[in-house]
């Protein structure tokens, strides 16, 4: 796999054809400090390859998203539910760092070359249903709200 994903670096260093555009799915928080070092790698990969597109979803205040999140993360067989989570091709990968970051270039590469279907593709026509953190906030808002109401 080592030799793969250098050859494919190496190609697209070199290659002079016309690459396939890739949409790359990112799902972040905004009380996320790993979601803004996945964000600047991201945009330093939309510079060196143009034809990709990044489409953000952020997750904090968007239950939705948190959903779709979950969903797609089932989807690719991705056992946590954290932010940042990058899907792209056949890549769902949670977190920062080297090994990530070379995976998500890898399978870019890759799909620039054979071409790949939007992450997208992979939802079922109903979302997981699933809370989302600021859900879990609310509701225990609301449950202490309403015991202190009773102790009164």
């Amino acid at each position: 796999m080592r030799w793969r994903g250098l050859v494919l670096l190496l190609f697209g260093v070199v290659s002079l054809g016309a690459a396939t555009e890739v949409e790359l799915h990112y799902f972040w928080s905004a009380t996320c400090p790993d979601c803004m070092v996945m964000k600047a790698y991201l945009a330093g990969l939309q510079d060196r390859y143009p034809e990709l597109r990044v489409v953000a979803h952020e997750v904090t205040f968007s239950p939705a998203n948190w959903r779709k999140m979950v969903t797609l993360g089932e989807a690719y067989g991705l056992t946590k539910e954290v932010t940042p989570t990058v899907f792209v091709g056949d890549l769902g990968v949670v977190g920062i760092g080297l090994a990530a970051e070379l995976q998500i270039e890898e399978e870019i590469l890759r799909c620039r070359a054979e071409g790949c279907p939007s992450p997208l593709d992979r939802l079922p026509t109903s979302l997981r249903w699933a809370l989302s953190p600021l859900e879990v906030l609310l509701i225990l808002a609301v449950g202490v709200g309403v015991l202190l109401l009773v102790w009164k």
